[in-house]
């Protein structure tokens, strides 16, 4: 791929990890699910107790109701690993967001947070809207391209905001001085 084209767009499918760990959830419950269903409704193992003992009827309860609710609850994480691998990310020059959805348009982005870029590999733009749009390079790969991408389409003003809203460098990085918010003589 030539470099002009490489310029121009940026694709992100989403990563495995985050899919595989609800794909493992949902066939646990599901398979537990199933177990139940088999020893309360083909093996007929527990019957509701004639005397009434309470870890009697708990046991029976949990093998009747279990063996259908937890099949059925496995299918909400299987569900979303699905449509998580169906997300991908792209960013254009006109703006970035999902495919499918509607873009945030470059010049809408009013602050880019880099506070979680260093530790966690998060970065947040900041559009207007209730919730910023986050990217995440666990949830995302091509996750370097992407950031140097967005930092060469954000417009100058959202850059400066997130500079001014860094937190202030340590001005002494000597142990046997107090931090500045204990009050001397504590």
């Amino acid at each position: 791929m030539n470099e002009s084209a490489e310029t121009e767009r940026v694709e992100c499918p989403p990563t495995r990890d985050p899919a595989v760990r609800l794909f493992i959830f949902a066939g646990m419950l599901i398979a537990f699910g199933v177990w139940c269903f088999h020893d309360a409704f083909l093996r007929g193992k527990y019957p509701y107790p004639a005397d009434g003992n309470f870890n009697d009827v708990l046991t029976h309860y949990f093998n009747h109701v279990g063996g259908i609710v937890l099949p059925l609850l496995g299918l909400i994480p299987l569900i979303k690993a699905i449509l998580f691998l169906r997300r991908k990310l792209l960013a254009t020059a006109e703006g970035i967001g999902y495919e499918g959805k509607t873009p945030v348009a470059w010049q809408d982005v009013q602050r880019l947070d880099a506070a979680d870029l260093q530790d966690k590999g998060i970065l947040r733009l900041y559009h207007g809207a209730a919730k910023p749009l986050v990217l995440d390079s666990w949830k995302v790969s091509n996750f370097k391209a992407l950031v140097a991408f967005v930092e060469s389409h954000v417009p100058p003003a959202a850059m400066e905001a997130a500079e001014q809203d860094a937190p202030p460098a340590a001005v002494s990085d000597d142990p046997t001085e107090p931090p500045d918010d204990i009050p001397p003589g504590e």
